[in-house]
């Protein structure tokens, strides 16, 4: 089957609107008209031409019955494909969501992990300085002889620490 695609209409050139003025025509005419008679006549002549266009598009649609089928058939078939896409793409937003939300509790879960180990950091190097300087001053503090008592002498202090 030979098809010839449209022809578009130079740019600037406005095409003729004959529904319209057909409209009007016949608006005046009626408006016009003195009589019953005249107005009949009008109403007849407006059948015949409705009658003519409706056999006209009844002759097109016939002569092109096969690609209008067709159109329809694409054109459902874009539909639901469309139709599907939406739905598809509106499921993606709503996972995108939820992860988003997972991932800002996740977040605020690391953050508060990381604050707890720079907590424990703390401690745990408070406990360094504390033991060391404490290790320190108890045995400085016991093997120097100035510093102990003078009841105590430096063997008696030997002879516990062995």
């Amino acid at each position: 089957m030979n098809i010839t695609p449209p022809i578009k209409p130079p740019r600037g050139i406005k095409p003729t609107k004959e529904t319209s003025g057909l409209l009007i025509s016949v608006i005046r005419a009626l408006s016009a008209s003195e009589t019953n008679e005249q107005r009949e006549i009008e109403k007849a002549k407006l059948e015949k031409e409705y009658k003519r266009s409706d056999q006209r598009l009844e002759e097109l649609v016939s002569s092109h019955d096969q690609d209008l089928i067709e159109v329809m058939q694409i054109f459902s078939e874009l539909s639901e494909k469309v139709t599907s896409a939406r739905e598809k793409i509106h499921a993606v937003k709503e996972n995108l969501n939820a992860c988003k939300q997972l991932l800002r509790c996740k977040r605020e879960e690391l953050l508060n992990l990381w604050l707890e180990g720079i907590e424990h950091k703390q401690v745990l190097h408070l406990l360094k300085d504390v033991t060391s300087d404490s290790y320190g001053h108890m045995i400085t503090g016991l093997t120097e002889p100035e510093l102990l008592p003078s009841n105590i002498s430096h063997d008696t202090l030997t002879d516990q620490q062995s």
